[in-house]
């Protein structure tokens, strides 16, 4: 199996796992639970902190295969009309996932701190919240600049380009406005069918 097929599996592969770990892991393990109701979401933090320290960094690692798929496509684009978009969009991701790497660090602290300090732990979830809030405006700019390069260099289909742009937009806005938002999850959804889309094309492709 080449490089390219090994890429476009872990860009419909790794997603849909982690998307659905982490609906699984809000609606069953923590009872439906989110920081728009801290004292909720702390209790269930605590009372699962176990599978939380588990699941929350594998979702995390998942998405990161993802992200490797996207710099491929990037890398394909070099040369083209739209490789510097695209090459700039990649950076803010980058960036924005290594923020939101801090946001899952602070989710996790807070499981461990309930029980111990909840003072410490409040702490520890609004600023988990705020990193997430900005990291996630980040990385949706940079997915939104990444279908812009797509949409110039024409590598694949301009549905795809459009959906990244208007998904990277979106989840910007829901960011800015109340991260904390149910919301939120258009933005997570969008990202992940942008991604699933590219692997599929990308498996199409002849090599």
């Amino acid at each position: 199996m080449d490089s390219r097929k090994i890429t476009g599996l872990s860009m419909i592969i790794a997603p849909v796992v982690a998307i659905l770990g982490w609906i699984g892991l809000g609606l069953v393990v923590l009872d439906g639970a989110s920081p728009s109701d801290p004292s909720k979401w702390m209790s269930e933090l605590s009372a699962n902190s176990e599978v939380v320290k588990f699941v929350m960094p594998l979702i995390t690692v998942l998405f990161l295969i993802a992200i490797w798929g996207l710099n491929r496509i990037k890398n394909s684009m070099e040369g083209g009309e739209g490789h510097m978009m695209a090459g700039f969009g990649f950076f803010l991701v980058i960036l924005g996932s290594a923020a939101q790497l801090g946001e899952v660090a602070f989710t996790v602290a807070t499981a461990d701190a309930v029980n111990t300090d909840l003072t410490v732990a409040t702490a520890m979830l609004a600023s988990g919240q705020a990193i997430g809030a900005i990291s996630t405006t980040i990385t949706a700019i940079g997915f939104a600049f990444i279908g812009i390069g797509i949409l110039q260099q024409k590598n694949f289909t301009p549905l795809v380009a459009g959906l990244m742009i208007i998904t990277g937009i979106v989840a910007t806005a829901i960011s800015l406005i109340d991260y904390e938002s149910p919301l939120m999850m258009i933005g997570y959804l969008g990202m992940v069918a942008s991604l699933v889309w590219l692997g599929a094309s990308l498996l199409r492709q002849e090599g």
